[in-house]
């Protein structure tokens, strides 16, 4: 695995969030895997994002909030949030996903709505790493 800065911004709701974060990247065939820690005043959440081909994004949260959730334009995912205080469900139509790889540099960018719990708010997130 090689070592990476990932910079990451997202807006969520109308909340806007821009972080760096040290990361490792391991490619194998068609698909990209980085990993990193994110850390708050919740601990520390063990982070995985696997961009498969062009078109398909995972991304796998282990803390003490958890999730798993699948990114591909056009696409419906259902799942939930794992909390101390039980599960949330979630659900998320992905309007659109940009994934560009030129040489070391990778770029994702995805627009979806999401339905935490019932309620229903518009997103954005993405990320540009170089290795």
């Amino acid at each position: 695995m090689l070592k990476a800065k990932m910079f990451f911004h997202s807006s969520a709701g109308g909340v806007k969030f821009h972080k760096s974060y040290d990361a490792s990247i391991e490619e194998n065939g068609e698909k990209i895997t980085l990993k990193y820690a994110e850390i708050d005043e919740n601990g520390v959440t063990e982070c995985e994002i696997n961009v498969i081909l062009d078109d398909f994004v995972t991304v796998r949260r282990k803390g003490e909030f958890s999730n798993y959730l699948e990114f591909k334009e056009n696409y419906f995912f259902k799942g939930e949030y794992q909390t101390p205080y039980g599960e949330i469900p979630v659900e998320i139509f992905t309007k659109k996903l940009l994934i560009t790889k030129e040489k070391d540099i990778l770029k994702v960018d995805a627009e979806y709505k999401s339905s935490l719990a019932g309620e229903v708010t518009e997103n954005q997130f993405g990320f540009m790493i170089k290795f």
